[in-house]
């Protein structure tokens, strides 16, 4: 059975609520951390019960919380970036071991989570252009998409990191019919050899994949694990 999380998301906003929702779908266990009630009588409202509230401000809250409930994995999802820098910062200081996922809306800014330490960082209006390419140029997709996102609720995102000698080791990724032959979508790949970064297939290159790197894919949870299966990745 693939590995699950404890996550600690801050932030329950536009973007916070989403990735919250993903996230717990996927069979993780999701906390919520948030300057204001307000915040986190949605996310109760949404089903979650773990809920926090904090001053982002406070060395000694942050430590208290991380240290009391053991989480693997910080996310740091607040719709003002200025706040998912100050907390990489302070947490890559006290709790170095932890990975730390972190979203932005500019370069600039994914450009000084990744100096501050972040792990992962995902670029929100990247993710925005590559949707609007599909409502210009292919709107059913696009409809499909929001149908995946936000209303069938037995599609799941997964990441699935690709082993060495698998059959997908050293292909092109435009040469395999995901959709046709196996029943899932590929919507990009986390390349390790250009530093973990992530490439989305719409952009129209034929990336060769790697062992190591990491497809990010989207299908019925049932269709996934027979993928998985195919590859020798563990289910």
């Amino acid at each position: 059975m693939a590995k699950k999380h404890k996550i600690l998301l801050f932030g329950f906003g536009r973007y916070g609520e989403q990735i919250a929702k993903n996230l717990a779908l996927d069979g993780h266990k999701v906390a919520i951390a948030a300057p204001s009630k307000e915040e986190l009588k949605i996310a109760s409202k949404d089903g979650f019960e773990d809920l926090y509230v904090i001053d982002i401000e406070d060395d000694a809250q942050l430590t208290d919380l991380i240290l009391d409930h053991d989480f693997t994995h910080i996310f740091c999802a607040f719709d003002e970036e200025e706040k998912n820098i100050y907390l990489t910062i302070t947490f890559k200081s006290l709790f170095r071991h932890i990975p730390i996922i972190a979203i932005c809306e500019s370069k600039e800014t994914e450009r000084k989570l990744r100096l501050a330490g972040a792990d992962r960082v995902i670029d929100t209006m990247v993710a925005a252009a590559n949707r609007l390419y599909y409502i210009v140029e292919k709107p059913a997709v696009a409809e499909a998409i929001d149908e995946i996102l936000f209303k069938d609720k037995s599609i799941v995102f997964e990441e699935i990191e690709i082993p060495k000698g698998s059959f997908l080791d050293g292909v092109n990724i435009k040469d395999i019919a995901f959709s046709k032959k196996y029943k899932i979508i590929v919507i990009g790949l986390v390349d390790r050899e250009l530093g973990n970064r992530f490439i989305f297939v719409t952009r129209g290159i034929n990336h060769k994949i790697d062992a190591g790197d990491v497809l990010v894919v989207v299908g019925k949870k049932e269709d996934i694990d027979n993928f998985k299966k195919l590859l020798g990745v563990r289910v």
